[in-house]
């Protein structure tokens, strides 16, 4: 069966029936590699084709069906069209096959400067669901259209029906030809993919910032989202829905480009896209700032403005989400947004997720677009929540992504083993999706790499000197921006801030280093996605949702929570592409853990 996208096409009502019965076929009929996209926006100048397929044995297959619904009669053709009668109309409507070929042909010109792709045969083939050949000669079809490129009646029913693909296949390779010697492997179907539909590709945006840069996946790391993520942010639909995944499955992606998509079909209204860290909305900002109907907002910044615009009494930092949902229910005009995105959900409590709700213009849970994606495995600020009790009604509508793509096999498997080790947190196997707290085992893309290192350090200053000979070793490798980040977390030697500690060892080695939490420059939390350093200093709690080529981890003597502790450093760990390197002082509580199971460096 092929991969149709969106996935829910063929009950959808707003599509023309005829569409979804040949999307119905081609998804029926077709191999399980075969990808069909209704309406892909490759040229945002141009009408979408009705429907795209990728079959890796012959090329790329533009399909237009005849306009019309089961009312519609095709009359005939005249002056070089086709006439159908429409509820009562008779209307004069341009060859399917000719708008295919024009829109083929746009493709065509945008792959002519690839080397990967320009071999590729971009077809064009009409389809008249409601009629069969001969009935097509006897209208004069044939006059205006090449039958021999066009499928028809019996062809679909035999493919919905019987699952048989052959007549389909004989029109799509009779109009290819025998151009393709083999079958496209992964690497030319994903520069198609991104072709088809540009909005999958990863970094491939001017304004686009340090989160999914193309300096940041240097080695052999995806370019493209995969077609799950990719129908996922198409086929959400509208209410409440809650992704769930992994560290470094594309949650994130999966809400930019659906961010994208509202942005693109709802020009008329404001979008917001909010998420706990100001670093991380920092890099959110800058892949958004072509949308210019989405406002990325910081959710601590959005409720402290509500309690100011209600002219509350301001309270303790904890107390805040209460106090704003307090505010918004006492101002009418509080903001409001037609639709609302939440990256990182995991770190809000159920105030801060109720004041997420509140912010929407309909009252009408089914009439919100509302996307909660979250990680209970990065669950780091301790807290608990239930959807329902927040408002989120997403009962049904909860997807999951288990597959890392993010980090290599061996990355993925020191850090999951660093996360349950000693039992201390159970990661189900087959999780509830609609369990909030339960953590989801991570699967691996099957991207291989170098093993961690891990560098037991002796002291406190040892542990300093050690992160930058580490950094020195990433350095001499790549110097792209933010492609390395120093991440940290605390020690309990009582010596300090380790922040300044490693910013200073950093400027005596003259490295050059972005410090996101420097107590003397408090923005720089918000200017993060427009740093353009190559080292990036941060704690870890900063660094969620980002990630770099390399990855330094220090600062391991956390003690307060333990469980608490080993999430955070697990969130350090996976946000590494390529390299990770473990530096574990003295006074970690976690030596043990990490020291015996992995050489010293």
């Amino acid at each position: 069966m092929a991969f149709l996208i969106p996935e829910g096409l063929r009950s959808r009502k707003d599509v023309p029936e005829s569409i979804r019965r040949v999307a119905g076929a081609l998804q029926t009929a077709l191999d399980d590699d075969v990808t069909v996209w209704f309406e892909p926006l490759f040229d945002p100048m141009k009408e979408r084709p009705h429907l795209v397929v990728l079959e890796p044995r012959i090329g790329v297959v533009v399909i237009e069906v005849l306009k019309g619904e089961s009312k519609s009669t095709l009359l005939g053709a005249l002056r070089g069209r086709l006439c159908i009668e429409l509820d009562g109309t008779e209307e004069e409507v341009d060859s399917p096959l000719l708008r295919a070929e024009t829109l083929a042909a746009s493709l065509r010109a945008a792959a002519a400067g690839r080397p990967v792709v320009r071999h590729v045969p971009f077809v064009s083939v009409a389809v008249f669901p409601r009629i069969d050949r001969d009935e097509a000669e006897r209208l004069g079809v044939g006059k205006v259209v090449d039958l021999d490129r066009c499928v028809f009646k019996p062809d679909l029913d035999s493919a919905i029906n019987d699952g048989n693909a052959a007549a389909l296949l004989r029109v799509f390779q009779r109009t290819a030809g025998p151009s393709l010697d083999g079958e496209l492997d992964a690497v030319a179907q994903d520069e198609l993919r991104g072709l088809i539909h540009p909005d999958v590709v990863i970094g491939g945006r001017p304004h686009q910032g340090a989160l999914f840069s193309a300096a940041t996946l240097d080695g052999d790391t995806i370019k493209v989202m995969d077609r799950k993520q990719e129908s996922m942010a198409k086929n959400l639909g509208s209410g409440h829905r809650v992704i769930r995944g992994v560290a470094g499955s594309g949650k994130t992606l999966v809400l930019v480009h659906r961010a994208r998509l509202l942005s693109r079909y709802l020009p008329g209204h404001k979008i917001l896209v909010t998420c706990y860290t100001r670093s991380l909305a920092s890099q959110l900002r800058a892949e958004l700032a072509d949308c210019r109907n989405v406002e990325v907002r910081n959710l601590d910044k959005l409720m402290a403005a509500a309690v100011n615009d209600a002219n509350m009494e301001f309270p303790a930092f904890a107390k805040l989400p209460a106090a704003a949902v307090k505010a918004q229910a006492q101002n009418p005009n509080s903001p409001k947004f037609r639709a609302v995105l939440v990256d990182e959900a995991q770190d809000f409590d159920t105030e801060a997720l109720q004041f997420c709700v509140n912010l929407l213009e309909s009252t009408d849970p089914d009439e919100q677009d509302l996307i909660i994606v979250a990680d209970s495995a990065q669950n780091i600020f301790r807290k608990k929540f239930r959807w329902k009790d927040a408002g989120i009604r997403a009962q049904g509508r909860t997807r999951l992504l288990r597959v890392n793509y993010r980090n290599t096999r061996e990355i993925l498997a020191f850090a999951h083993a660093f996360l349950t080790a000693g039992g201390s947190i159970d990661v189900q196997e087959t999780p509830d999706p609609e369990d909030e707290l339960s953590v989801i085992p991570a699967e691996s893309s099957e991207r291989s790499g170098r093993p961690p290192v891990v560098i037991a350090a002796s002291s406190g200053s040892d542990e300093v000197a050690r992160v930058i000979d580490a950094v020195k070793v990433h350095y001499g490798e790549r110097s792209a921006s933010r492609s390395i980040a120093v991440l940290y977390g605390g020690r309990s030697d009582g010596n300090g801030s380790f922040g300044a500690e490693l910013a200073a060892a950093l400027t005596r080695a003259n490295l050059p280093f972005f410090w996101v939490n420097d107590p003397a420059m408090p923005d720089n939390k918000d200017l993060a996605g427009e740093a353009d350093s190559p080292i990036l200093l941060s704690t870890i709690q900063s660094s969620k949702g980002l990630e770099f080529s390399a990855v330094v981890a220090c600062g391991l003597g956390i003690r307060d929570d333990l469980i608490t502790a080993r999430k955070l450093i697990y969130v350090g760990f996976t946000r590494a592409i390529n390299d990770l390197t473990v530096i574990v002082g003295k006074d970690s509580p976690f030596r043990d853990d990490l020291l015996p199971t992995t050489a010293l460096a």
